[in-house]
């Protein structure tokens, strides 16, 4: 088993036995994620019983991935056995008896299995990301679109409806899109996928940039080096290296 609960360490007089809770794995849907964090928000600052109420939110919420799924599991565990480091204002798991132990052990267990079946593979998550960007351009020029004119030429509101299913197709599509930007691109021109996902057609994700810069040199064979400026000498040189490897490929496949 590769999962394991982390156990949580701190000064403060939280529990014998602590864990801290994993961070949320990317592509959970948005509405789960606010959902979260509404109920730690009820944890940390009360009043008394505002988690029970928050979390109703958290349990009610119909799981649309694998990513859903480990998210409600993991705070349906803190729910059961909830603590918090009050000097760190960290919601932890508690382990304290028996029936405690049994459940984050078996917990364990499932999420190791639910962790496996997050897509790794780029292809997959190629098509899945494909596959959820066509179904909600179909819808957009079904239905979408053409009430959209209507209601701009004076005629009724978008159906409430139709707004709904438009934006479950879109959260769907950007779901995806997180998933696919933290699978490790196979070459340069599947990264370029990622490139135009972040910054085409007058898109900028800005947070973005660091992670596709590190994957751009890591398919380049660009060394990561520790000070900030790069000497100019030295990147002449990996230019170098990258034009010789190039020349040598093309001479291979030749």
């Amino acid at each position: 088993m590769t999962f394991q609960f982390k156990r949580h360490s701190s000064s403060g007089d939280v529990a014998e036995v602590a864990y801290e809770l994993p961070a949320l794995p990317a592509g959970v849907s948005g509405d789960l994620y606010r959902a979260i964090q509404r109920y730690g928000e009820a944890v940390r600052e009360g009043p008394d019983d505002a988690d029970e109420e928050a979390f109703l939110a958290v349990k009610a919420f119909d799981a649309r991935n694998v990513q859903d799924v480990i998210a409600k599991l993991l705070y349906q565990l803190h729910f059961n056995h909830r603590g918090l480091d009050g000097e760190t204002n960290t919601l932890v798991i508690i382990e304290n008896n028996e029936t405690a132990t049994a459940a984050i052990e078996f917990a364990a267990v499932a999420l190791d299995e639910l962790y496996r079946q997050i897509p790794q593979c780029w292809e997959s998550a190629r098509k899945a990301y494909h596959a959820a960007v066509l179904a909600e351009k179909e819808y957009d020029d079904r239905a979408w679109s053409p009430a959209y004119h209507v209601s701009e030429a004076g005629g009724p509101p978008i159906p409430d409806a139709v707004n709904s299913e438009y934006e479950r197709l879109q959260e769907v599509r950007t779901t995806a899109e997180d998933v696919l930007l933290t699978v490790p691109a196979p070459s340069i021109s599947e990264w370029a996928i990622k490139y135009l996902i972040c910054f085409d057609n007058g898109r900028e994700c800005t947070g973005a940039v660091d992670l596709l810069c590190s994957e751009a040199k890591r398919l380049l064979g660009i060394r990561e080096r520790e000070q900030d400026a790069v000497d100019d000498l030295v990147l002449l040189q990996d230019v170098a290296v990258w034009q010789a490897n190039a020349s040598a490929s093309v001479g291979e496949e030749a």
